[in-house]
């Protein structure tokens, strides 16, 4: 019975990415079948559209697989990290196609985010958000609003700045210091 506990655990990112730096394929499966459903996820909110999300999230872990060897557990956890590479991704790619106003037309379907559930997974995830909760909890809210629309809407600075009327260099300084502070609540 306990060799089967074993088999039930999600493998470990950091070991899954590190065995990614040395072109283990193995490996990167492994690190695909763990994180694409959360990646994909984060990807269908920024860019709104299933075959957009589709496309970012293959980029994404070409970028994954190529920069693993560039991935340092001191500088954040490897979903951290991951799910960065695909909202820059993301990013990229509706600047590239320019849809904004399209994007903005189209709801989420959000029955496309849930993923298939791994209990264990789920309730590492749980306790991650919940420290970052936390975290955020401990900004300003204009500060807190404007790094949720850069870090979870996919919002631009300089949109934000429109948007709510402030000096573009107001809302970079917000999202620089919250994001600065936000790293170092979460690694306290």
């Amino acid at each position: 019975m306990a060799e089967n506990k074993h088999n039930d655990r999600p493998p470990e990112l950091a070991h899954l990415l590190a065995r990614c730096a040395l072109r283990d394929r193995a490996a990167f499966a492994a690190l695909y079948q763990a994180t694409a459903a959360n990646l994909f996820g984060v990807a269908l909110r920024i860019v709104r559209k299933r075959h957009w999300a589709e496309e970012v999230l293959q980029e994404a872990f070409l970028k994954i697989w190529n920069h693993a060897p560039s991935y340092d557990a001191n500088r954040g956890a490897p979903m951290t990290w991951m799910i960065n590479v695909v909202r820059n991704q993301a990013l990229d790619l509706k600047r590239r196609a320019d849809v904004r106003a399209e994007i903005d037309a189209v709801p989420v379907d959000e029955t496309l985010i849930a993923g298939s559930s791994n209990p264990v997974r789920d309730a590492a995830v749980s306790d991650e958000l919940a420290r970052l909760r936390r975290c955020l909890q401990q900004l300003a809210d204009d500060q807190r609003a404007c790094m949720l629309l850069v870090y979870h809407e996919g919002y631009t600075p300089a949109e934000i700045a429109r948007k709510k009327r402030l000096p573009l260099g107001t809302v970079k300084t917000w999202v620089r210091r919250g994001l600065i502070r936000v790293r170092e609540c979460l690694h306290a």
